[in-house]
C-alpha cells in the first residue's frame, strides 16, 4: 500500500516564510513610531484598575527584529513555544509511523469503502462532531493531526486538499469561536468579567447551530462544484502531483487495518479525549495536558507501526524520518511567534490598547462594539491565545462597557467573536500554518478560499452584537 507524504510541501512553506517575513518587519518597525507605554493595575475604591502610563520609547534594533524568531523563545511566552515544537514533532514522528506502516492509508480504505456512497452525510456528520469539539471542549491544536488523515481520504472521496483540511479544521475552529461551553475562551473571559459563568447560552447556543450551518452549506456548495468540474478546487494542480502518490485501484482499497492496530488507536483516542475532558475541568490537568497528549502520540505511533507487523528498530527509523519531514514547521512557529515578541519588546500594545478604550468612550453603543470587536480582531494577530487575550484585554474593556453602558455579557460577545474566527485567517498563527502545511495548501490559496464565509460570518456576528446591544444581553 503506498504512503502519501507527510511533510509540509516547498513551495507553500517559501510563500508563508515571504508572508510572515513582511508582517514581522511591520511589527519590530512600528516600535519606532508608535509610543511606548503600560497599563498598570491600581487599587481605587476597593477595586483594581487599569492605568495607562507612557514610558520610555524602545525602538527595537534591527538586529533584534531580524533574529526575533529565535530570540521570542527567551520571551513570556517562551515555555509555550518550545512545548508547540515538541508538540510539532512529536505527534509528525508518530504519524509518520502509522503512515509509512500502511496504518493511515489502511484507515483512509476503510472509510472509503464505507462511505464512497454517502458522501455528503460522511461530511456533514463530520463537520457537527468537530464543531461540538470546538465549542463545548475547545478542542483546536489536537485536531492538526487528524488533517494528515483527512487530506488523503478528501482526495479519495474526489474532493481536494482544502476540503480535507476544512473538513475537521475549519468546523472546530468556528465552533471554538461559537463557543458555547469552550472554557478557554468564554470560561476564562466572563470569570475575568464577573460574569456567571458559561451564562448567555440564549444567544450563544442558537449561534453556534447557524455557524455550523453555514459551514455545512459552504462544504457542501464547494464540493458539488468541484466534483462537477474538479479544475474549479483552488489546489487542482498541486492536488495532481499529490494524487501521484495515492494508489486509487479497487483491489489497493480493500487492504484495511488489522483489528489489533483498530482497538489500539480507539484506545489512544479515548485517552486524549479524556484528557481534554478533564482538563477543562481540572486545573493541573489543563497545564499537563500538552505533554501527556504528546505521550499518547508516541505511544499509539509507536505501537501502532508494532502492530501492524513492522520491527521496533523500523519503527523508530519511521520516527526519525517524520521528525526531519516536519522540522521546517519549527521555521514557522517560531516565525508566526516572533510577531507578538516584537510587539511585547517594543511596549506598544498597551498603548493601542488605551487608546482603543479612550476612543471608544466618544461613541454610541453601536458603535463601540464593533470597535471592541474590531480590536480583537487586530489582537488575535498579535497575540493568538484565546486566555492570553482575555487576561489582556477583559480587565480594561469590561470596565469600558459599563461606562458606555454595553453589558459585560455582550463585552465578552464581542471579544470571543473576534478571537475565535480570525484564528484561520491570521498567518501569525502557528497553528494555522502547520495545519494548512501539512495539507499542502498555501496561505495565499487558503485565504482566497476562507475569505468568503469569514465575510458571512463576519456579517452574522455583527447582526448578533448588535442584538446584544439592544437586548441588553446578560
Amino acid at each position: 500500500m503506498e504512503q502519501t507524504e507527510t511533510k509540509i510541501e516547498l513551495r507553500v512553506f517559501l510563500t508563508t516564510i515571504i508572508i510572515l517575513g513582511v508582517i514581522i518587519l511591520i511589527a519590530g518597525f512600528s516600535s519606532y513610531f508608535i509610543q511606548a507605554g503600560e497599563l498598570v493595575p491600581v487599587l481605587k475604591e476597593g477595586k483594581s484598575v487599569q492605568v495607562y502610563n507612557t514610558i520610555e520609547q524602545t525602538p527595537i534594533p534591527v538586529w533584534k527584529i531580524l533574529l526575533s524568531p529565535l530570540l521570542c523563545i527567551t520571551g513570556k511566552n517562551g515555555v509555550k513555544i518550545i512545548v508547540l515544537v515538541l508538540f510539532i514533532l512529536i505527534i509528525g514522528g508518530s504519524f509518520a509511523i502509522l503512515n509509512r506502516s500502511g496504518v493511515l492509508p489502511g484507515i483512509v480504505s476503510d472509510l472509503v469503502r464505507k462511505f464512497s456512497d454517502r458522501k455528503q452525510l460522511f461530511l456533514v456528520i463530520n463537520v457537527i462532531v468537530f464543531s461540538l469539539m470546538g465549542s463545548c471542549l475547545g478542542i483546536l491544536e489536537e485536531i492538526a493531526p487528524l488533517v494528515l488523515i483527512f487530506v488523503p481520504l478528501s482526495h479519495r472521496m474526489g474532493w481536494d486538499s482544502i476540503t480535507g483540511v476544512a473538513i475537521p479544521f475549519l468546523s472546530a475552529g468556528f465552533g471554538f469561536a461559537a463557543a458555547t461551553f469552550n472554557p478557554f475562551t468564554v470560561g476564562t473571559a466572563q470569570k475575568l468579567a464577573d460574569v456567571a459563568l458559561f451564562s448567555g447560552l440564549s444567544l450563544r447556543i442558537p449561534f453556534f447551530f447557524l455557524t455550523t450551518l453555514t459551514v455545512i452549506l459552504y462544504l457542501l456548495y464547494y464540493t458539488k462544484k468541484i466534483e462537477k468540474d474538479p479544475e474549479k478546487s483552488l489546489t487542482y494542480k498541486m492536488d495532481l502531483e499529490i494524487k501521484k502518490t495515492i494508489n486509487f485501484d479497487s483491489s489497493e482499497e480493500q487492504a484495511g487495518v488489522n483489528k489489533k492496530t483498530i482497538v489500539w488507536l480507539v484506545i489512544c483516542f479515548l485517552l486524549v479525549t479524556g484528557v481534554v475532558i478533564s482538563g477543562t475541568m481540572i486545573q493541573i490537568i489543563q497545564d499537563l495536558a500538552f505533554p501527556l497528549i504528546m505521550l499518547i502520540f508516541f505511544m499509539m505511533g509507536v505501537g501502532g507501526g508494532i502492530l501492524s507487523g513492522d520491527k521496533i528498530k523500523t519503527v523508530f527509523g519511521y520516527f526519525l524520518r517524520g521528525l526531519a519531514d516536519f522540522s521546517p514547521a519549527i521555521i514557522l512557529v517560531l516565525m508566526a511567534a516572533s510577531v507578538g515578541y516584537l510587539i511585547e519588546v517594543g511596549n506598544i500594545l498597551d498603548t493601542i490598547l488605551f487608546n482603543l478604550s479612550n476612543t471608544a468612550q466618544y461613541y454610541a453603543k453601536e458603535t463601540a462594539v464593533f470597535m471592541i470587536y474590531g480590536f480583537q480582531i487586530l489582537m488575535n494577530g498579535m497575540v493568538p491565545s484565546g486566555s492570553g487575550q482575555a487576561f489582556l484585554t477583559i480587565p480594561i474593556l469590561a470596565p469600558l462597557g459599563d461606562i458606555l453602558g454595553i453589558s459585560r455579557q455582550t463585552v465578552v460577545l464581542a471579544y470571543q467573536f473576534g478571537d475565535g474566527f480570525s484564528n484561520l485567517i491570521w498567518p501569525t498563527n502557528a497553528l494555522l500554518l502547520i495545519v494548512i502545511g501539512l495539507g499542502k495548501v498555501s496561505y495565499k490559496v487558503w485565504f482566497r478560499w476562507i475569505l468568503p464565509i469569514q465575510l458571512i460570518l463576519f456579517g452574522l456576528c455583527s447582526v448578533a452584537l448588535l442584538i446584544a446591544v439592544k437586548i441588553n444581553y446578560i
